[in-house]
C-alpha cells in the first residue's frame, strides 16, 4: 500500500542535489578522484530514492524489501568516501589492494547479513510497523550485534576519510585551502547527520537524514568544483608538480609577504617553510630584493655572483589578480640558465672562430691563386712565343714538347681560376652585371667552343632552342661560365654518346636549360653531395677524370646569385641531366661587393 507523505521531499531533494553534483563532475570523469566521486554520488542517489520509496510504503513486507535494497548504498557509501579522501589527498598507496578487497568483503558481509536477517535475526531481532504521531508508517525494533558492527565499520571509514581531509586542509597551501575546507564541510555533514539519527537526537524522528546529508555534502563538493575547481588541480598534483620543479617559485601578497614557495625557492632563500607570512625583504638575499623591486610583469635576466662564481637566472614576474581582476600579489619564477648561457657563449665563440677560419681560408686561396696565376701566365706567354718562333724557323719537331707545356699550363690555369672564383664566391666578393641575354646566341657560342672537346670523345652535340624565347636578364659572362662547365662535364664524362642542350620556357617567369648526356651517370647516394666543393663523381683512388671538384659548386653559387637555381637528375650508366632555371624578368641585387681583382 502506497501513500504520500511530505517527508519524501527531503530524500528527493537529495537526489536532485546529487544529480547536479554528478553533472558538474562529469567533465572530469577521466580523473581517478572524479570516478570515485561519481560513484559516491550515484550511491547517494540510490540511497535517497530507496529511502523515499520506503517512506511512501505502508506495508511491513514492502518496507523490509526497500530497506534491504537501500542497504546496498548504506554499506558502499562509507567505503567510497574513504576512497575519495585517499585519492584527493594522494594517499591511495596507503590502502593496499589486499586491504581494499578485505573492506569490500566486510561490507558485502554486512549486506548479506541484512538480506538474510529473517533467518538469523542478527541485524534486527524484531521488526514492527508503527504509525507515528506525524502520520508516518515506520519500521521499529531493536538492533542486533551485526547492525552495531556495520555501524562501527562505517563510522571508522568515514572517520578515517574525514581525518585525511581535515589534515589536508590544515597543511594545504593558501591557494588550495578554500577548496579543502569546503570538502571538509561536505564530509562533516553526513557524519553529524548519521550520529544524530543513531542516537535518536534527529529533529525528524524515524527519518534517516544521512542520505540527505551526503547529498548536501555533494552540494559542498559541487561548490568546491565550481568555485575552487577542486577536481581541476588537486593539492596532491600541486605537490608533485610545483614542489618538484627545478624552477624557484615565490608568491607574494600585496604587502610583499611570502604566502607560498617551493623547495627550489627555499634553496635560493636558504630558508624553510617558516618564512611563510614574513616579508621578502627579511628573508631574501639583497641581490634578489633589488631585482624584484617594483617589478610586476615581464621577463628579465639577472645575475648573482657568489663564492662559486656567477649564476644567471631567467626571472619571470606575473601579477596575481583576484576574482574581480584587482591586483592581489605577485608571482616570481626563477630559472637557472647558467649552463644555457655558457653553452650559447661557447657556440657563439665557435661560430666566430669558424667564420674567421673560413675567411682566412678564402683569403689564403685568393692570395695563392693570384700568386700562382701571375708566374703561370708568364710561362704560358713565353711558351707560346717560343712555339711561334720555332714554327717560323721550320723546327716543327721541337714544337711537340712546347704543346704539352702549353696544354698542361692552360689546364693548371683553369684549375687556379676555379679556386679563385670559388674563394670570391665564398667571400661574397662576386657581383653580377645583368643585361638582356638571348639564349639562342649564347648557347650556340658555348657549343661551338666545345665542339673540339666533344669530337675527342666521339660525341655529338644536339641543340634545341624553343622559338620566340624572351631574353633572360642575367650576367652573360657568368651564364656562359655555367654553361661551359655543364656542357664540358657532359663531354668529359661521356664517350661515343650524345649531349643534348634544350632551352625552353618552363613557366611564365622562368626559362630552363637542360644539359643531358648519355655518360656514366651519378649514383643516388652521391647526388646529395654533388654541389659540395672538392667533390667529384669519380672520387676513387684510380680516378680517370681530372679536376678540382669545384665546377658544380661554382655553378650553383652563380645561379643563385643570378636569381636562379640548378637541379640534377641522374641514373648510373644511363646519363645525367643538369637543369638551369633563370628568371625572365628581374634579378635580385647582388648580396656582395664588387671585386676588382683579376690577377
Amino acid at each position: 500500500m502506497w501513500y504520500f507523505t511530505p517527508y519524501i521531499l527531503l530524500p528527493l531533494a537529495a537526489v536532485l542535489l546529487a544529480l547536479g553534483a554528478m553533472r558538474l563532475a562529469w567533465p572530469y570523469r577521466r580523473l581517478p578522484v572524479a570516478k570515485v566521486f561519481l560513484g559516491l554520488m550515484f550511491s547517494t542517489i540510490w540511497w535517497s530514492m530507496c529511502h523515499a520509496l520506503e517512506l511512501s510504503n505502508a506495508t511491513i513486507a514492502g518496507k523490509v524489501l526497500l530497506s534491504n535494497i537501500q542497504y546496498i548504498s548504506v554499506v558502499s557509501v562509507p567505503l567510497l568516501w574513504l576512497l575519495f579522501a585517499l585519492c584527493y589527498t594522494d594517499r591511495a598507496h596507503l590502502l593496499p589492494r589486499s586491504v581494499l578487497y578485505s573492506l569490500i568483503l566486510l561490507q558485502s558481509g554486512f549486506l548479506i547479513g541484512a538480506w538474510t536477517n529473517g533467518w538469523h535475526r542478527l541485524m534486527w531481532p524484531r521488526v514492527e510497523l508503527t504509525y507515528t504521531a506525524g502520520g508516518l508508517w515506520v519500521l521499529t525494533g531493536p538492533h542486533g550485534p551485526l547492525w552495531y558492527a556495520s555501524v562501527l565499520s562505517a563510522y571508522a571509514m568515514v572517520f578515517a576519510g574525514t581525518v585525511l581531509m581535515i589534515n589536508q586542509a590544515i597543511r594545504s597551501q593558501s591557494l588550495y585551502r578554500a577548496q579543502a575546507i569546503s570538502l571538509v564541510v561536505g564530509a562533516l555533514l553526513p557524519w553529524a547527520a548519521s550520529m544524530l539519527f543513531v542516537t535518536g537526537l534527529s529533529p525528524i524522528p524515524f527519518v534517516d537524514p544521512t542520505p540527505v546529508a551526503f547529498a548536501l555534502g555533494g552540494l559542498a563538493f559541487t561548490v568546491a568544483m565550481q568555485r575552487y575547481r577542486a577536481l581541476d588541480l588537486l593539492p596532491a598534483a600541486r605537490e608533485r608538480i610545483v614542489d618538484q620543479m627545478p624552477d624557484a617559485i615565490i608568491v607574494l601578497d600585496m604587502h610583499d609577504r611570502i604566502i607560498d614557495l617551493n623547495p627550489a625557492a627555499q634553496a635560493i632563500l636558504s630558508a624553510t617553510t617558516d618564512v611563510l607570512g614574513k616579508s621578502l625583504a627579511r628573508v631574501a638575499p639583497p641581490w634578489l630584493i633589488e631585482q624584484v623591486r617594483d617589478r610586476y610583469e615581464g621577463q628579465f635576466e639577472v645575475q648573482q655572483t657568489g663564492e662559486t662564481g656567477t649564476t644567471t637566472y631567467d626571472l619571470r614576474c606575473t601579477t596575481l589578480r583576484d576574482r574581480d581582476g584587482s591586483p592581489a600579489g605577485r608571482i616570481f619564477v626563477l630559472r637557472d640558465i647558467t649552463l644555457f648561457k655558457q653553452a650559447a657563449q661557447a657556440l657563439q665563440e665557435a661560430k666566430e672562430a669558424a667564420e674567421a677560419a673560413s675567411q682566412a681560408k678564402s683569403a689564403f686561396l685568393s692570395m695563392m691563386s693570384h700568386e700562382l696565376r701571375t708566374p703561370l701566365t708568364a710561362i704560358l706567354g713565353y711558351s707560346e712565343f717560343l712555339r711561334e718562333d720555332l714554327l717560323n724557323r721550320d723546327l716543327h719537331s721541337l714544337t711537340s714538347d712546347l704543346d704539352r707545356i702549353i696544354t698542361a699550363g692552360r689546364h693548371l690555369l683553369t684549375l687556379i681560376n676555379d679556386i679563385l672564383d670559388y674563394a670570391r664566391l665564398e667571400a661574397n666578393a662576386v657581383t653580377i652585371h645583368p643585361e638582356p641575354v638571348h639564349m639562342s646566341t649564347l648557347i650556340n657560342e658555348v657549343v661551338m667552343t666545345l665542339q673540339g672537346l666533344a669530337k675527342q670523345g666521339q660525341n655529338t652535340i644536339t641543340v634545341t632552342v624553343e622559338p620566340d624565347l624572351p631574353p633572360v636578364l642575367a650576367d652573360p659572362v657568368r651564364l656562359r661560365q655555367v654553361l661551359l662547365n655543364l656542357v664540358g662535364n657532359a663531354c668529359k664524362f661521356t664517350g661515343q654518346g650524345e649531349i643534348r642542350v634544350h632551352c625552353y620556357r618552363s613557366t611564365t617567369a622562368e626559362i630552363q636549360i637542360d644539359v643531358s648526356d648519355t655518360g656514366i651517370g651519378i649514383a643516388a647516394d652521391q647526388l646529395q653531395h654533388l654541389f659540395k666543393p672538392f667533390v667529384q663523381v669519380d672520387n676513387g683512388p684510380t680516378r680517370r677524370y681530372g679536376g678540382t671538384g669545384l665546377g658544380l659548386a661554382i655553378c650553383q653559387r652563380l645561379c643563385q646569385v643570378m636569381g636562379g637555381a640548378i637541379l640534377v637528375t641522374s641514373e648510373p650508366g644511363r646519363g645525367s641531366t643538369f637543369s638551369v632555371r633563370l628568371p625572365i624578368t628581374g634579378v635580385p641585387s647582388a648580396p656582395c661587393e664588387v671585386s676588382q681583382e683579376d690577377g
